[in-house]
């Protein structure tokens, strides 16, 4: 992994190249959109959004929280990771989940948690790489409410 890259705190100012990698997910939202998240996420101490970057610019991002439970303890839960497709293998996403734990750690979490659609095989493994096991499978039910 090249050392010019270093991790920091997205802020509003990045919504643009999130939402570039965060369309390489898959994942449609306009850069205002992106914004405004950005902002009310980073406002709330128990989220986090950090990014990385590298000379050239912002070419990873990750958003995780802080989800305390009765059931289950206290979890660090990665809402998302992305990686910008061109540097996928490159150790970014390693570099993105050591500081995860780090910060799980920190906040005395019991576990990292993280959802993986299933027909992304590629992210199963790379999760399975860093010790990640399948611990269960569901159903994800939503109601819209706007």
């Amino acid at each position: 992994m090249d050392t010019d890259f270093v991790i920091r705190t997205l802020t509003c100012s990045d919504a643009h190249r999130v939402a570039e990698l965060n369309a390489q997910l898959g994942y449609d939202a306009d850069v205002q959109q992106i914004r405004v998240r950005l902002d009310r996420l980073g406002r709330d101490a128990a989220h986090h959004v950090i990014g990385v970057e590298g000379p050239g610019g912002l070419v990873a991002f990750a958003h995780f929280f802080e989800r305390p439970s009765i059931e289950k303890g206290f979890d660090m839960v990665v809402q998302s990771l992305g990686a910008d497709n061109a540097l996928r293998g490159s150790g970014i996403g390693r570099l993105l989940m050591e500081r995860i734990e780090h910060v799980a750690r920190s906040k005395n979490c019991d576990t990292v948690a993280l959802s993986s659609q299933a027909s992304r095989t590629d992210a199963s493994e790379f999760y399975k790489r860093l010790g990640y096991e399948l611990s269960a499978t569901s159903n994800l039910f939503l109601k819209r409410l706007v």
